[in-house]
């Protein structure tokens, strides 16, 4: 049994590692790469949750940040809360790990917005000659596996990637807790960076 939960915590280790450093963005496939990577079983009893990798990350990133990336992650919500202020007509939120703090260098600024459609925000960005491309982001809400229009554009050098909700749409659950996302607003990003 211990040594089940050392290889568990060994592969969460290095599943953080690889979302924070080499910017994966998928909890299940770093776990599997980390899992080949160590040598580990992939069976289910080996294979830590997307809480404990989380859980993992947030004290790699807390522990071990160098202050080159706490100064990454201090000018990602920078300019996620630029972006928000660009695009306060679609109430937009900040989700994701720009705001939870495990952000790297290859991590995007995602926020929520919310419009009657996601042309009416293509066209916004069309009108104010900001190229993007599109793609589509798999969430789930209320038990349903749904695919929501995503733009993606660049500022200052950052990624920046816009999941388009119609206006009533509830938050989506997180794959790493199993309960609705938690989303900031712009007010609550200014008071985190003045925090940090």
């Amino acid at each position: 049994m211990m040594h089940i939960a050392h290889n568990r915590q060994l592969v969460a280790n290095e599943a953080a590692r690889l979302l924070f450093e080499e910017g994966y963005n998928d909890y299940s496939l770093a776990k599997k790469k980390a899992a080949q990577r160590l040598g580990c079983a992939t069976d289910k009893s080996n294979q830590p949750t997307n809480q404990e990798i989380h859980q993992a990350l947030l004290h790699r990133c807390k522990v071990e940040s160098t202050q080159k990336e706490q100064l990454h992650l201090m000018e990602a919500r920078e300019v996620a809360i630029e972006a928000m202020e660009f695009l306060q007509p679609y109430s937009p939120m900040l989700v994701g790990a720009v705001m939870d703090g495990t952000a790297g260098k290859h991590t995007p600024v995602t926020l929520h917005l919310f419009a009657s459609t996601a042309e009416e925000v293509m066209f916004f960005m069309g009108d104010n000659e900001i190229p993007f491309q599109t793609d589509e982001k798999r969430v789930q809400i209320r038990g349903q596996h749904i695919n929501y229009p995503l733009l993606r554009f660049f500022a200052d050098d950052f990624e920046i990637e816009l999941v388009v909700f119609e206006e009533s749409a509830p938050a989506p659950v997180s794959a790493i807790t199993g309960k609705a996302m938690l989303r900031l607003t712009i007010a609550a990003v200014k008071k985190l960076l003045g925090n940090s």
